[in-house]
């Protein structure tokens, strides 16, 4: 991965058996995208060297260009691309064929190439699910499972919970309008008996204390240093066995997060949501089961840890 993400007007160009891949937002100097599946693909090259010639980049586009982007990089031999903020959306305008996850979630995080169009698929949801059952040892199956926030980030997470059996799901968000139309979109999609919502003005505090909880933050408040959690309510209230999911990673202990950790509860940070989505992504890409492990250790090395 080069230092500087690579403009429309600068991109490799691919011919096989060379394969481009690349994940395109802005900002995106950020991502750590490249350094997880370049990891991976060096463990697939080891024994199938052809892998040694895919390649995993960033690309700085803007959303007034996602279209020419789309067709300039399938003509460039790029096979997979990622998508991030802007992009998981507005790419919707452009796309005639979807999966399942990325229809119902109105999100896509992954597109492959193939034959003549773009396919969205969304690997958020089972990026998140995946982090939950292997970091926090629980699942949502008959859980009862709290969201912060109502963006895209919270849909995922909500339309994920409740494919996979949620008890409950209650999201929580500052502002009503945004809560409101997320709830709407849900009680189209899903049984309404099982989305419920909440602001700070309306929520109360006896649907919580003492009772258990996988709560997740999918708002932007603990990216900066200083910024409070978005917890409404104390967590020594909630009951012992729920835990705390932070979808943001870096930095690596948020104010939700540590809040969590002084109370004693299991708790964890977005970067295994990162990896298991990227692992399913390259999965879709290669047809072969990728390595997290390879990924955990690239992003750990990054990071320093």
């Amino acid at each position: 991965m080069r230092d500087i993400p690579f403009s429309l007007n600068e991109h490799p160009s691919f011919s096989l058996p060379e394969v481009g891949l690349a994940v395109l937002g802005h900002p995106i100097s950020h991502s750590i995208s490249p350094i997880l599946h370049n990891a991976a693909l060096g463990v697939l090259s080891q024994e199938e060297p052809t892998f040694s010639n895919w390649m995993y980049e960033r690309l700085d586009v803007q959303p007034k260009d996602l279209k020419k982007a789309l067709d300039q990089l399938a003509q460039a031999g790029f096979i997979g691309l990622n998508l991030t903020i802007p992009h998981k959306v507005e790419v919707l305008d452009f796309l005639v064929d979807l999966d399942h996850e990325a229809s119902v979630m109105g999100a896509v995080n992954t597109l492959i190439w193939r034959e003549d169009h773009w396919v969205g698929h969304n690997t958020d949801g089972y990026g998140l699910e995946k982090a939950i059952n292997e970091v926090l040892q629980c699942n949502f199956q008959n859980a009862k499972v709290l969201i912060l926030g109502a963006g895209g980030a919270a849909r995922a997470a909500a339309t994920q919970a409740i494919l996979s059996g949620a008890f409950l799901v209650h999201i929580h968000n500052r502002s009503a309008n945004n809560l409101n139309n997320l709830l709407n979109l849900l009680h189209r999609e899903f049984d309404s008996q099982r989305v419920e919502g909440s602001t700070s003005q309306s929520f109360s505090n006896d649907d919580f204390l003492g009772e258990d909880w996988i709560v997740i933050n999918a708002t932007s408040l603990g990216l900066k240093q200083g910024d409070p959690s978005p917890l409404f309510t104390p967590i020594a209230g909630f009951g012992r066995n729920s835990v705390f999911y932070d979808m943001i990673y870096n930095p690596p202990k948020t104010t939700f997060l540590a809040e969590a950790e002084a109370d004693g509860f299991k708790h964890a940070n977005g970067l295994s949501m990162l990896v298991y989505q990227a692992a399913k992504a390259l999965a879709i890409w290669t047809g072969r089961e990728i390595s997290a492990k390879a990924m955990f250790h690239a992003a750990n090395s990054h990071f320093g840890d």
